[in-house]
């Protein structure tokens, strides 16, 4: 597995069913098996020409991999005690979320964008968010959360940054600050943008300055 991957699977917990949605070529669902952390997973995509990729990788261990299509837990007759949904936007988990009719006890979530979204819906629904950081891999900026039912509460900050990220400013976080203060930077030195567009600017970067402790 790439780094993406491990620090997905190094957030799996273990009990006896695990489900990957989305589950793209299988790997994580292979890596949680091969370990031990669940005696059964369950493989789902909404499309079955997806679904096909991690059923090949699979196809050897026999009742311990279950395949569904199936639109988030549309269709599945059990209810995991973990679930795993990465590499879709935070609007999608969102909605996966709200339709399920039954959720398993912990979520591990890697949105691709709108996290504060995915934040708030977990909130809302009774998790406690025990892990939200962002790392840095080959290019990209990725977030991950887990979360476990119970209560919790976050500030607004957290919503929009991730608790763990103004905890502990992990270097990866650090990197996407520095990202997005360039970018605002060229919004209010830009001529061509809106008067709207560089007061948004503006009210981002003074908050990047704030957690970088930069006048």
């Amino acid at each position: 597995m790439d780094g993406r991957l491990e620090i997905l699977f190094d957030l799996v917990g273990s009990g006896k069913l695990f489900a990957d949605i989305g589950c793209d070529h299988g790997k994580i669902s292979k890596a949680v098996l091969d370990s031990g952390k669940f005696e059964r997973v369950i493989i789902s995509d909404i499309s079955a020409q997806s679904l096909k990729k991690a059923q090949k990788l699979l196809e050897s261990y026999g009742d311990k991999v279950t395949a569904i299509v199936s639109d988030g837990f549309d269709n599945y007759l059990e209810i995991p005690d973990e679930a795993m949904i990465a590499g879709m936007g935070g609007e999608e988990i969102v909605k996966i979320l709200l339709n399920a009719n039954s959720l398993p006890n912990s979520l591990v979530l890697a949105p691709q964008k709108n996290n504060d979204k995915v934040r708030r819906t977990l909130v809302l629904l009774g998790y406690k968010i025990l892990t939200d950081f962002t790392f840095y891999e080959r290019g990209k900026f990725y977030d991950v959360i887990r979360a476990e039912k119970g209560k919790d509460f976050y500030t607004e900050d957290e919503y929009s940054y991730g608790r763990d990220n103004l905890k502990y400013m992990p270097d990866g976080f650090i990197k996407k600050l520095n990202f997005e203060k360039n970018l605002y930077l060229k919004i209010i030195g830009d001529v061509n943008a809106s008067q709207s567009a560089k007061c948004v600017a503006e009210e981002k970067l003074k908050k990047i300055k704030e957690f970088i402790n930069e006048d």
